[in-house]
């Protein structure tokens, strides 16, 4: 099963820290979301991601700490029983959170797969971005940039169009 997931972070430095994460299956039915309540500060951030990235954090419900993430994020992996692919369209900058959540030994989710994939590698190039411009253009509710959920939605909506493209 492929989960598509995307993540925002502090900055594109040599120090980022996590801000939040979003994952979505394939099918579109399971959604996950969380907002890190311990990793930084808004001082941490880049003058775009205080501009583009924390004024669409909602909080609530969706803000844990990093323990908790692992936690929670390791046990809904594992609910689905089944070998869970993730699947991104940034692997240097989306995967290594996955290695930071899970680094602990026996954190890891059993059904995870050790290697995701990407996008890119995957899709058509020039396909994939007029496929992810038009999520964002024609998804009703609107989708936002820079929003970790929003984005793993307008990658699954990338990738189902291509594959429907294929048939």
């Amino acid at each position: 099963m492929h989960f598509f997931f995307d993540t925002e972070f502090t900055e594109l430095g040599i120090d980022p820290r996590l801000i939040s994460i979003g994952l979505v299956s394939e099918d579109g039915s399971r959604e996950f979301y969380a907002e890190l309540s311990d990793t930084y500060q808004s001082s941490d951030c880049s003058d775009f991601v205080r501009e583009a990235v924390l004024p669409q954090l909602q909080g609530g419900d969706a803000l844990m700490t990093m323990d908790e993430l692992t936690l929670r994020l390791a046990n809904w992996i594992e609910s689905f029983n089944q070998p869970v692919k993730l699947v991104t369209d940034s692997m240097s900058w989306d995967w290594p959170w996955i290695q930071e959540l899970f680094y602990l030994p026996g954190t890891w989710p059993e059904n995870l797969d050790g290697k995701p994939g990407q996008m890119y590698e995957i899709v058509d190039s020039p396909f994939l971005d007029r496929a992810v411009e038009q999520a964002y253009k024609t998804h009703v509710p609107r989708l936002r940039r820079h929003h970790a959920l929003d984005d793993a939605r307008v990658n699954r909506l990338a990738w189902t169009a291509w594959k429907d493209a294929k048939k």
